[in-house]
């Protein structure tokens, strides 16, 4: 009769339950590490396929003063004057299907001075502060499938207060 269990290596006998377990965690081991590295390649194609959609401003601007565009393909953002603030209006994207829209205060030299996410009104966006030093605004609107980007000039003397 033929000894149970798996046979070791080069006839050394039959293995032992302890060589079976250790076998079946380097198995097991080795499967979770490939299956990892996959989804880490699949969720930087995720992260590569979500597109930046950069829209070009019109020229001249002083949205403080009249409404001024952004524009690029099917959509625009158009930034003007507001009683409290400045308002913000899009078209070309769905007001539902936006997650997220955000404004970057930008300084003479480029450098970030805070963000504020916007308030959403019935069809616009409000932004109600603007901060001293501010010289240029960057609007960010994130939906399902892209982000629209978009830039304006603010003037110096805004009638937006700072903090």
């Amino acid at each position: 009769m033929a000894p149970r269990g798996l046979q070791g290596f080069a006839g050394s006998g039959p293995m032992s339950r302890l060589g079976r377990y250790w076998i079946f965690f380097v198995i097991v081991a080795v499967g979770l590490a490939l299956s990892w590295g996959q989804v880490g390649r699949k969720a930087q194609r995720a992260l590569d396929s979500s597109p930046v959609v950069y829209l070009h401003t019109e020229t001249p601007c002083r949205p403080q003063l009249a409404p001024c565009a952004a524009v690029a393909g099917d959509r625009a953002l158009v930034l003007g004057p507001a009683q409290n603030g400045l308002r913000v209006k899009q078209a070309g994207m769905r007001l539902a299907d936006v997650k997220t829209a955000a404004a970057t205060f930008l300084a003479a030299d480029g450098a970030e001075l805070g963000d504020e996410v916007l308030i959403r009104g019935a069809d616009e966006w409000q932004i109600r502060r603007l901060p001293e030093a501010t010289r240029s605004l960057r609007l960010r609107f994130v939906s399902d499938g892209d982000t629209t980007v978009a830039e304006f000039p603010v003037q110096a003397s805004s009638g937006v207060s700072g903090r």
